[in-house]
């Protein structure tokens, strides 16, 4: 069915993008450490949650942003306490996502004018979104003037807090809306969205349920044993873990990924029961899944070699990751063209 298919792509576009976006993050975080001593960077990561604010809209923008906070979190983070956390990792690239209440607006004109200003619009407005979040977690949490970068110890924490944030966002925002307005003049159908309808089979095989009901039981299973380790990891990381975290990052990722399991075998499960079954949906959700795992441990990999800790449990946990994507991914195209093969079937009844 129509809806279905474009809820399957929209899960899909916001977990592609939202690890683009991470590896875009973690990338420009490297190249200007030495600059931004107390985090931000310069670079390019909003452009994964614009792109998605202008072909999907608001709702899985933020989601997107969202994700890459989660991913963060998880990989490298600095957290005084949970509003800390919320306003300085959670938020920011979520907010970015506001740009997506511009998309009304662009898709209203067909002048290209038009459009390219509401698309530096979006960018204006996802970007100062994101400053502000970080400029309130400055002069909440880091108003202790000996942690001033630039020498400007003597300075208004008011001010300090918007000049430094100021600093890399303000480019940033520059950077993206000139890429926005890039990618529209040169590929305008990577910012719009064309729907097609695909009627899926209505089979009421019953191993649709058991891989459904697989998928829910590993979930949850995997979703409880980590949360339980992760709880724990809150006093056996009380010197701060192996990277100054006060709890197991690899245990919340996790347990993430085992909650999301959960969600998707429940929703294809309903769709089973109500005959509405979908390879497509199942398939694409795993396909995500695992493409998250697989940039999470990528990116682990990469920091355990440069830091010289033991890498080994994270090779391993790569190639099983690119194994399953794989897989899935291989599946989640089948699936994709035996639906659209079954439709051109029954349109040409």
């Amino acid at each position: 069915m129509k809806n279905t298919s474009n809820t399957i792509r929209t899960i899909c576009e916001i977990g592609i993008f939202a690890a683009l976006g991470f590896v875009f993050d973690e990338l420009q975080g490297i190249l200007f450490k030495g600059i931004f001593v107390n985090g931000g960077s310069i670079g390019f990561a909003m452009i994964a949650v614009l792109i998605v604010a202008y072909r999907r809209g608001f709702l899985p923008a933020f989601l997107t942003g969202l994700l890459m906070g989660i991913f963060d979190i998880a990989t490298s983070a600095y957290i005084l306490n949970p509003m800390q956390m919320l306003l300085d990792y959670i938020f920011p690239y979520a907010f970015v996502g506001l740009a997506g209440l511009l998309k009304p607006m662009f898709d209203k004109y067909d002048d290209k004018k038009c459009r390219i200003l509401w698309l530096i619009a979006g960018a204006f407005v996802g970007g100062i979104a994101k400053f502000l979040s970080h400029y309130f977690a400055g002069i909440f949490f880091w108003t202790d003037p000996a942690t001033f970068a630039w020498d400007m110890n003597s300075m208004n924490v008011y001010l300090y807090c918007f000049i430094y944030n100021i600093a890399f966002i303000g480019p940033s925002i520059i950077i993206c809306a000139a890429l926005l307005v890039l990618i529209y003049m040169t590929a305008p159908k990577v910012l719009t969205n064309k729907n097609t309808n695909l009627r899926e089979s209505d089979n009421s095989n019953a191993l649709q349920a058991v891989a459904s009901g697989i998928v829910t039981a590993g979930g949850a299973f995997v979703f409880v044993y980590y949360l339980i380790k992760y709880i724990k990891s809150f006093s056996s990381y009380k010197d701060g873990g192996a990277f100054g975290y006060d709890f197991d990052p690899d245990c919340m990722l996790i347990m993430l990924l085992g909650l999301f399991l959960v969600v998707l075998g429940v929703i294809t499960l309903i769709k089973y029961f109500k005959k509405n079954y979908s390879y497509v949906l199942l398939t694409g959700g795993l396909s995500a899944i695992s493409l998250a795992s697989l940039v999470y441990c990528t990116a682990r990999f990469i920091r355990m070699i440069v830091k010289n800790k033991a890498w080994d449990a994270y090779l391993v946990w790569f190639i099983v990751a690119v194994a399953i994507f794989a897989v899935t991914l291989g599946c989640f195209f089948e699936a994709l063209d035996a639906s659209k093969n079954k439709a051109q079937i029954e349109e040409t009844k």
